[in-house]
């Protein structure tokens, strides 16, 4: 039973995957788009100006706000993948009133496969905000430093944030799985396909996390 329920909930989370992976796209696709037509936006603008069309102006400003709100560009690698991804989870960060501290450089082209991309980004910061989040006042100092570059023929990502409790009784054993710990076997699982390796340590309310890729 617990054997078909862990199958169970690994093909729910690949489907889950498969559907943020499209959708962080998506939403990327469609900023650089705005960004790209931003000329075509403002000859709009200015001609509904002119002619006095002010509610119409109202209501496209609007709607392009709107468009571009849906996510924050924090980082810019230049990949695709890495930078929606990322930039999804840290407006979902920011919104919660988390500070942020990002740095990310990366080739344009990699030879991890965007899922896996997904499961390691996702749940790294899927983590880290809730670690974060969890038992902090609003009051209280909330920070998620993010870094990635390539290093030594490596892809190199170090994420640290605030975390209130001593996270080892629960966080860190992956022998009795919480809804953290399928993330954190997630990322274990990805990086062991690349031959790669996790690091993770707590100290003094602050806990850390590495992970290097072979490029």
């Amino acid at each position: 039973m617990k054997q078909r329920q862990t199958v169970d909930y690994y093909k729910i989370q690949e489907q889950e995957l498969d559907q943020y992976s499209v959708e962080v796209e998506t939403i990327y696709t469609q900023m650089r788009g705005i960004r790209h037509d931003y000329r075509n936006h403002l000859q709009v603008m200015h001609t509904l100006m002119h002619d006095k069309r002010y509610d119409e102006l109202n209501a496209y400003i609007k709607q392009l706000t709107n468009e571009l709100n849906q996510v924050d560009t924090i980082i810019q690698t230049g990949n695709t993948m890495i930078d929606a991804i990322v930039n999804t989870k840290l407006t979902t960060a920011k919104h919660q009133g988390i500070e942020l501290f990002a740095t990310a450089i990366a080739p344009k082209e990699l030879s991890i496969e965007h899922v896996d991309l997904a499961v390691i980004l996702g749940n790294l910061l899927n983590n880290a905000i809730e670690a974060t989040v969890k038992g902090a006042k609003e009051s209280e100092d909330r920070f998620i430093r993010l870094y990635i570059a390539p290093m030594k023929d490596t892809l190199y990502i170090s994420v640290t944030n605030t975390m209130t409790e001593n996270p080892k009784p629960s966080f860190l054993s992956l022998k009795r799985l919480n809804k953290q710990g399928y993330g954190l076997y997630r990322v274990d699982q990805a990086v062991e396909k690349y031959q790669g390796m996790v690091n993770r340590k707590w100290e003094e309310g602050v806990f850390a996390t590495e992970v290097t890729l072979p490029l």
